[in-house]
């Protein structure tokens, strides 16, 4: 199977000033986008350091077509993720306890920050069903959802459907691609 989004080039290191971070989305989200296969997007991720977004955008410029807001130029959710920064539990065992409450995660990564600082700093990541019918608020209020059980724990800048995520060169924690994708619908 193979994952419709949008890519960046990849990276050793997150950007480092806002100036940066503007480059790089404004050149993204005017990217196209691509399918890539499930394994050389984790790969692509989690090992050689490449940004991406869960969502696909209109391909808009944000500055004169989307009053300067990402939200009004996103189409869609094909991927969500829950950021934990600093975090005092461990990548495994946040992982295990989505995986017992019926949310496995396609993947675990640690991010460029994580051994920076105490804690742990990872990712964990969901690919999500089709669904064109989910408004951008809807999506926003299901991340809200699936992040719930563990307020406190995952970054409140994680719930933003159009956020850019940064990949990361320190690996894969975990990883399946038997499990079925997240239903945003179900979590409203």
């Amino acid at each position: 199977m193979s994952v419709l989004c949008q890519l960046g080039k990849p990276r050793f290191a997150k950007p480092e000033t806002i100036q940066e971070y503007g480059q790089l989305r404004d050149v993204m989200i005017q990217s196209p986008w691509v399918a890539v296969d499930e394994h050389h997007f984790i790969d692509l991720v989690a090992r050689r350091g490449t940004p991406f977004y869960g969502c696909l955008f209109n391909g808009h410029d944000l500055l004169t077509e989307a009053n300067g807001q990402q939200k009004n130029c996103w189409r869609q959710q094909t991927i969500v993720c829950l950021d934990f920064d600093k975090c005092e539990v461990n990548p495994i065992e946040m992982t295990t306890f989505y995986h017992a409450s019926g949310k496995t995660p396609w993947f675990t990564y640690r991010t460029f920050s994580d051994g920076l600082t105490e804690g742990h700093s990872y990712r964990l990541v969901w690919r999500v069903e089709d669904d064109l019918n989910l408004t951008y608020d809807e999506v926003r209020a299901s991340i809200k959802s699936l992040a719930a059980p563990v307020a406190g724990f995952a970054d409140k800048h994680s719930m933003d459907a159009s956020r850019l995520w940064q990949g990361s060169r320190k690996g894969v924690v975990y990883a399946s691609n038997s499990v079925a994708k997240l239903d945003l619908r179900s979590l409203l």
